[in-house]
């Protein structure tokens, strides 16, 4: 395993009342001396919209980006329950700004091209980047000439169809366990105490090893809501939201034309503008269906946006955590070849 050098700055690219939203800067050192334009990859970490932490980057498409000389950027973003998907929007499209605007005023040396923007994310932070995506693709001319569009989108098992039943109902994530005393507690005392103080957060750290699991504070929160169906709930900010979902369904659930933004598989304006996509998504995905990411890539292609997805025989939800590098070589079916060819298919767009 060969550790690529990079640099890391850490800056507040917004603040929110009393709580500064940071980002990570990874810059490859390879980059000093060259004065050609580089792509920024922009990646949103998942975690269900409810934890997960600007850290979680895969080790591989780290790697990836350092041997490219991308500049990758990592931010926070404010999530559930304490806040509602739209601050969470919020947070996205600012640190896209500070991407587009702030990256080489701070850092020249970076050769970052806001012109060669990728939004990536895995999981929740596919969600993430989709309805970045969508912001400026669909925005007004006015701000289209002030910030460049995204150059491409790079999907990792995406939370795509968001307002499908199955988020609006019980979900049982595999391997979780859930004690219902404090399941209790928090749905009924903890998170509404949090809501009424106007609390913030920003997640939390993903565990690496069985004792920081004992650690974690934000999981039992993210077992509890998903397992009362509440997810819809926190996104919209709207009690029994998930239940009108699934008795009248999402067009009629949904009463006014800004949440429509929280469901982009289902309102988001796919055209011309939308930027050329690639999606990665294990076939025997337990905790978020493949068929999230292949009703999206028909939604792409009936709206002739360019898209390739590349499904992962056999694989589960991040299949990829313990990679370290991609391989161009080996069995066809091989996750870490199927994510060198699906970064392959990305830098084909970027170049275009």
């Amino acid at each position: 395993m060969v550790f690529r050098p990079y640099i890391k700055h850490i800056h507040v690219y917004k603040t929110h009342l009393t709580t500064d939203l940071r980002l990570d800067v990874y810059l490859s050192t390879s980059n000093k001396g060259s004065n050609t334009p580089k792509p920024i990859l922009l990646w949103f970490h998942g975690g269900y919209l409810v934890t997960g932490s600007r850290t979680a980057i895969p080790s591989w498409l780290l790697n990836h980006a350092l041997a490219h000389g991308w500049t990758l950027v990592s931010p926070d973003y404010r999530v559930l329950p304490e806040c509602t998907g739209f601050a969470t929007t919020e947070d996205l499209i600012s640190a896209y700004e500070w991407v587009a605007g702030s990256l080489n005023r701070l850092h020249p040396d970076c050769n970052g091209d806001p012109n060669q923007i990728i939004l990536g994310g895995a999981s929740a932070g596919g969600w993430c980047a989709l309805v970045t995506a969508l912001h400026f693709s669909s925005a007004s001319s006015q701000e289209k000439n002030r910030i460049p569009r995204p150059k491409a989108l790079w999907l990792l098992y995406p939370m795509s169809d968001i307002g499908n039943e199955k988020w609006a109902q019980r979900v049982s994530l595999p391997g979780a366990t859930v004690d219902l005393a404090i399941a209790q507690n928090l749905l009924l005392e903890e998170i509404p105490r949090r809501i009424a103080l106007g609390e913030t957060s920003v997640g939390e750290d993903f565990p690496s090893s069985e004792e920081e699991l004992q650690t974690r504070k934000r999981l039992p929160l993210l077992y509890a809501i998903l397992e009362k169906g509440a997810f819809l709930d926190y996104l919209t900010g709207i009690s029994g939201f998930g239940e009108r979902l699934v008795s009248v369904g999402l067009e009629n659930a949904v009463e006014d034309e800004l949440a429509k933004r929280l469901f982009p598989l289902h309102w988001g304006l796919f055209g011309s503008d939308f930027p050329a996509t690639v999606i990665v998504h294990g076939t025997a995905d337990r905790e978020v269906s493949c068929g999230e990411s292949e009703k999206l890539v028909a939604k792409l292609q009936g709206n002739g946006v360019r898209v390739q997805y590349y499904p992962v025989r056999g694989a589960d939800h991040v299949f990829d955590l313990e990679l370290q590098e991609c391989q161009q070589e080996g069995g066809e079916h091989e996750p870490s070849v199927i994510l060198a060819r699906s970064l392959q298919a990305l830098q084909g767009y970027v170049d275009r």
